[in-house]
């Protein structure tokens, strides 16, 4: 058998570890309440959405630059940073304008989309 341990050295680790385990718990329990899950799921959407009116604004204005990723810079090690201050770096790419017929697909899948919506809404209304 090993050495004899102190009953309140026990007790105190066995406290820690339930103090542990209490904050895991919470914390699971925060992030799959229904609530967080879908301000996580609408933050996923406006990110993603954001960036289809972008692209389609890009296309719009036949605007050849592309943003391609936003980072942020870690600070050189002993550096302080005043709020707000982080470094972003942005990468950016060169396009090749879009086809003619890439347009018009779009164009299509637009009027398209909005037709059935139109028709789904007026099935709903009767």
């Amino acid at each position: 058998m090993g050495p004899q341990r102190d009953p309140a050295a026990v007790q105190a680790e066995i406290e820690q570890v339930q103090q542990r385990l209490a904050a895991s718990i919470d914390e699971l329990v925060e992030r799959t309440h229904p609530k967080n899950v879908a301000k996580r799921g609408l933050a996923k959407v406006r990110h993603a959405g954001s960036q289809l009116v972008e692209e389609a604004r890009a296309i719009a204005s036949g605007n050849p630059v592309r943003r391609k990723s936003s980072r942020f810079v870690e600070p050189p090690e002993g550096s302080i940073l005043v709020s707000g201050e982080d470094e972003v770096v942005t990468e950016y790419e060169l396009r090749q304008p879009p086809s003619p017929a890439l347009l018009v697909g779009v164009g299509v899948g637009v009027v398209v989309a909005v037709g059935v919506l139109v028709l789904l809404r007026r099935r709903s209304k009767r």
